[in-house]
């Protein structure tokens, strides 16, 4: 039988003849309250045990935690630093890009003004042979009809 403190308190215990009580009782009530005390005190090592135990499950836990924590951290801090080295990449491939067309630009630019150069000059060479043909025909026909008329 399990002693609760309200069981001690209001133990009572038969009187022997001259007032005292009887050996045998307090001595049986004595042994009941020391197993329900090492009842108590086996239960409180097995719940402080318990406990302990729940404590470093519980430090581990956070420790867990903490270290999740960090890698988080780690890998928002890489996924940032990753976001703006490719961000730095790509606006570096976009202007070296810009930097190959504008000058692939310029050559082209550079190649249709020699064209048109070279078109204007080879006009003005037209122009020329044509007159100096003329001038050689008109020529050839001013020496024919001299020729003819002789």
């Amino acid at each position: 039988m399990e002693l609760i403190p309200l069981d001690i308190r209001n133990q009572k215990f038969s009187t022997k003849k001259l007032g005292g009580y009887d050996p045998e009782e307090v001595q049986a009530f004595l042994n009941e309250v020391a197993t329900s005390f090492e009842n108590l005190l086996n239960e409180r090592a097995d719940l402080l045990k318990t406990i302990n135990n729940d404590k470093k499950s519980l430090d581990k836990f956070h420790e867990m935690e903490t270290i999740l924590k960090d890698a988080v951290v780690t890998m928002q801090e890489t996924l940032t630093e990753t976001k703006v080295r490719a961000n730095k990449e790509a606006d570096l491939i976009i202007a070296e890009a810009k930097a190959k067309a504008e000058k692939e630009a310029d050559l082209i630019r550079n190649r249709a003004n020699e064209l048109r150069s070279d078109i204007d000059r080879l006009k003005q060479m037209q122009v020329s042979y044509f007159a100096r043909l003329r001038n050689l025909m008109r020529t050839q026909e001013d020496l024919l009809n001299s020729m003819e008329n002789e």
